[in-house]
């Protein structure tokens, strides 16, 4: 009994590393320019953050692979140059910012 639930533990654990591949989205100065790169607003997303100053804006396109950042269609900012810095998502790397 106790080798079945450990070979169970180990198949849960490997599936879950699997699902936790980093991922990455463009960063975007305005809501426009994020459309304007992807050709449809609902590919684009706002976060609003309440902060000292009042509310900030952040504008963000779909999440992407990073082996793909040369690939227009998952990074359109590769030829446009609108993005203004790129969001890390994954395992861990949840809310961890880089500018490109």
């Amino acid at each position: 009994m106790k080798k079945s639930k450990t070979i169970t533990l180990v198949l849960l654990t490997s599936s879950l590393f699997l699902g936790c591949e980093d991922k990455v989205r463009n960063q975007y100065a305005s809501w426009d320019d994020c459309v304007k790169d992807y050709q449809d607003a609902s590919k684009c997303e706002t976060d609003t953050t309440h902060t000292s100053g009042g509310y900030h804006a952040r504008y963000y396109g779909p999440w992407y692979r990073p082996s793909r950042s040369s690939d227009y269609l998952s990074n359109p900012s590769s030829l446009t140059g609108r993005a203004i810095g790129v969001t890390r998502g994954g395992f861990g790397g949840s809310g961890a910012h880089a500018a490109s």
